[in-house]
Formats: structure tokens, sequence, C-alpha cells
């Protein structure tokens, strides 16, 4: 079953990367453009940076909780 899910997601990056040619500078433009409509939206929240032991203690990581009625993000 994970296998199976790895393989799709491999093939997901494979596609993205080949509709920019496989450059790699192209293709991080796309997901950081990616990553600002996702933060415009509203619906996620992104780290600003690692977490680090400073992190405060009275927020849960990154990803600990669902977001009320996000299933996948639309891309």
């Amino acid at each position: 079953m994970v296998d199976d899910e790895l393989k799709i997601i491999r093939q997901v990056r494979h596609e993205i990367s080949a509709e920019f040619g496989h450059d790699v500078d192209r293709v991080v433009d796309y997901y950081q453009s990616v990553e600002e409509r996702l933060k415009q939206s509203g619906r996620y929240r992104f780290a600003a940076h690692a977490a680090s032991p400073e992190a405060d203690a009275d927020e849960p990581p990154i990803g600990s909780r669902a977001v009320a009625g996000s299933a996948t993000a639309a891309i």
C-alpha cells in the first residue's frame, strides 16, 4: 500500500518536473508560487523557519491538526 502511494507521488513529481523541462530553477519557482497561493488562501499554517528547541511550547507541531474542510489542496 505505502509503495503504491509513493509510486503515485513520484509519478506526479516527475510530471510536474517534465512540465518545466526538468529545469530545477523553474520547478522551484513553481513550487514557491504554489506555496504563496496556499499562504494567501489562509487555510494553512506555515512555519517561518525550521522548528527549533526555542519554538513556542504552547503551539502544536505544524501538521498536527487537520484544517476543517480540507482534504487535499487543489494545485
